[in-house]
């Protein structure tokens, strides 16, 4: 039901009593006329166009709040007798638990001045007390046996087509509630019983696929790990080897000079000219060596070896939490 600043006292007087079987007292101003509009009697503070929505499931303390904290109306709802009623009843439960409600679209009009604003808070809390247990909401029942049945099917054919463990959790939850709401019921208890030999079946075939898929992925992972790991053994070892190389060189350019410098002092122009050659060749050779680089393929294959083991990490953790949790399939009720 919704409310809004634009409805006249008596429209929204005759909607409470339809709708709920129960009376609304305003206590605003000096106002006698049910034709008024609401927003004469608002704080006009408020937002001119605000509304609240009020249904069956309200309680007696939300619907008063709201008129108070949107309107700035007070408002006290009562029952047909005109009594006070208790704050956590709901609108709804009040017109089923009032035996003596009679339907008739009578305007209950409670309009007070300010002067008599002021009410008995004592006479109130008298009246609460003893209405408290008569207003209480029933108890609802939301489902029959057979409900309960056809739920726990839907689990079941959830958790067969994916044979997750949401799935599953889903299943056991339906199934254990349902033995605490109906512990007596032999069909369902029987049913019960049905469905987990056949859950059972169906987990410990799924345990027998996540475990060949973790075999896979042990598979992968150990052969990712062995190129990368001999890539990068074979990498290391030809940089050893260049390094070696290097240094060779290195040494035989030292010597060679060594020997042009002796020739240019004994005056032999022509073969210290040779040794030239030969030193430049022997330069040329350890730049390219030390300027030579390659990019590893090792480090691709190590890393997407960590990548599968991470994978593997988790499959292994949810098969355990799988298994963990299929075992109860295997309990009796």
């Amino acid at each position: 039901m919704k409310i809004t600043l634009d409805m006249s006292i008596s429209k929204l007087l005759d909607a409470f009593d339809r709708e709920f079987g129960v009376s609304l007292g305003i206590y605003k101003g000096a106002h006698k006329s049910d034709n008024i509009k609401l927003f004469e009697i608002s704080d006009p503070r408020k937002n001119q166009k605000a509304f609240i929505v009020i249904n069956k499931d309200t309680s007696v303390e939300s619907a008063e709040a709201m008129f108070r904290n949107t309107f700035g109306i007070r408002v006290q709802v009562k029952d047909k007798n005109g009594n006070t009623v208790s704050q956590e009843s709901t609108l709804g439960g009040i017109r089923k638990l009032d035996k003596g409600f009679v339907d008739n679209n009578e305007n209950n009009i409670n309009l007070i001045d300010n002067d008599s604003e002021e009410i008995n808070e004592t006479s109130e809390e008298e009246n609460k007390k003893k209405k408290k247990s008569y207003f209480l909401k029933p108890k609802l029942v939301k489902h029959t046996v057979e409900d309960k049945i056809k739920e726990i099917d839907k689990y079941y054919l959830g958790f067969q087509r994916s044979e997750r463990y949401k799935s599953m959790v889903n299943l056991l939850s339906c199934m254990e509630e349902a033995k605490l709401t109906y512990p007596e019921s032999k069909e369902l208890a029987d049913h019960i019983e049905e469905i987990k030999s056949k859950s059972l079946n169906i987990s410990n075939l799924s345990i027998k696929k996540r475990r060949f898929a973790i075999l896979v992925l042990i598979i992968i992972t150990s052969i990712l790990s062995l190129i990368g790991i001999g890539t990068w053994g074979y990498n290391l070892y030809k940089n050893i080897k260049k390094d070696r190389e290097a240094d060779s060189i290195i040494q035989e350019i030292d010597n060679l000079r060594m020997r042009k410098g002796s020739l240019m002092e004994s005056g032999n122009i022509s073969e210290a000219n040779a040794i030239d050659e030969s030193i430049n060749s022997k330069s040329a050779r350890l730049n390219s060596i030390q300027n030579e680089s390659t990019v590893s393929i090792a480090n691709y294959f190590i890393i997407a070896a960590l990548f599968f083991a991470v994978i593997l990490a988790m499959f292994i953790l949810r098969l355990n939490k799988y298994n963990v949790t299929s075992i109860r399939f295997g309990k009796n009720t």
